[in-house]
């Protein structure tokens, strides 16, 4: 008998996009997207929800041999308007794990058959509460969790850059600007960051043991004397040096406490449980790492909190393995050219799938696809 693996395959966004914005690199184009799916369905996979998988990993239900689970991070609104429709074709199940720092509040939008600038604010950017509730109640989806905020904090008072706008750093943004954040794919908020912001070093939200908290005045100081005439390793000098009066004076910032990490923690993960579980009627026991950051410490939370499985396990999701971490594959991969993208992500995804089903041949041809670019 086989050892019954139970691939669990992630995406974020299903868009088409004539143009390169921040985060379309996490799109995957629809026709691709269609393709696979078919495909799938047509080699007789079926689909199962979080709370299946939790039951063939503890040995209470064995799910069939062609059986996947398949998630998209983060809550993006296609997952409503362009992935549902298609999913609800072919009666496949998904899961959205979903931040509620990014969830907007408006009611249903209409579901898209194109993505294009004329209807972007109908595709592009994050659910609603009322489609994640549509989704929910239909049987189909099943809505978990994502942590709360899904950004980055300093972790030390190094200054690695300067803002100039060429780089893709909305977290900037999102921290200063929490009500903007929903929409700030389509809202051209990124544009509010200053030019001279000074970049200290940085982490993740959940991998961040102890944030620093810079002083907003040697932020607002450092913007003020940023000199687009001069170079930026001059504009950095520049800033170094205002540091260091800074800090002489013990004013550039400070670390958090250890309580102030615990309930920043707190929210992160029974904020996020409670939020979802008051806004969906259910139980919300299962959680994927926001970009994957994690510790030990905020995994043991996890648990503590009530989450029952977590990801970035590594082992094979096989039945009754008592594993309480899934282990995931991208579904995704953009090959060139573009014109054989379709196909060769179809044939991508089945190794994948194959892959996750515990097929050891695999993981070489799944090394020389990546290197096709």
């Amino acid at each position: 008998m086989k050892n019954n693996s139970i691939p669990v395959l992630y995406y974020h966004s299903i868009a088409n996009h004539n143009t390169t914005r921040p985060w379309s690199f996490l799109s995957c184009d629809i026709k691709t997207f269609r393709f696979q799916m078919k495909t799938l369905h047509t080699l007789g996979y079926t689909t199962c929800d979080w709370k299946e998988l939790d039951e063939h990993l503890l040995g209470n239900h064995r799910l069939p041999n062609k059986c996947i689970h398949i998630q998209f991070d983060d809550g993006f609104l296609d997952n409503w308007t362009v992935v549902f429709p298609i999913m609800k074709e072919l009666n496949f199940k998904f899961s959205i794990v979903v931040t509620p720092e990014f969830i907007e509040k408006h009611t249903l939008r209409e579901f898209s058959e194109e993505t294009n600038e004329s209807n972007i604010k109908d595709w592009w950017g994050y659910l609603s509460e009322e489609e994640l509730i549509e989704m929910e109640t239909s049987g189909l989806v099943d809505i978990q969790a994502h942590g709360y905020t899904h950004t980055w904090y300093e972790t030390s008072d190094r200054i690695i850059d300067i803002y100039d706008g060429t780089q893709i750093l909305p977290w900037l943004h999102w921290n200063n600007s929490l009500k903007e954040k929903p929409t700030w794919l389509t809202n051209n908020s990124l544009k509010n960051i200053p030019h001279g912001y000074p970049i200290f070093e940085h982490e993740k939200s959940l991998s961040n043991l102890k944030a620093f908290k810079v002083n907003k005045k040697f932020i607002e100081e450092s913007i003020s004397i940023y000199d687009v005439n001069i170079s930026k390793e001059q504009n950095l000098k520049n800033i170094n040096k205002l540091k260091e009066s800074y800090i002489d004076e013990n004013r550039l910032g400070e670390y958090e406490t250890e309580e102030e990490t615990k309930q920043r923690f707190k929210k992160e993960l029974l904020g996020t449980k409670e939020y979802l579980e008051k806004l969906l009627q259910k139980k919300v026991n299962y959680l994927v790492w926001p970009g994957g950051g994690n510790s030990k410490l905020v995994q043991d939370l996890a648990y503590q909190y009530g989450f029952v499985v977590i990801s970035k396990g590594e082992e094979l999701n096989r039945f009754n393995s008592q594993n309480r971490k899934i282990s995931r594959v991208a579904a995704y991969h953009e090959f060139k050219p573009k014109i054989l993208n379709s196909y060769l992500n179809t044939l991508f995804i089945y190794l994948q799938v194959l892959r996750a089903e515990g097929n050891t041949v695999i993981d070489n041809l799944i090394k020389f696809f990546k290197k096709i670019r």
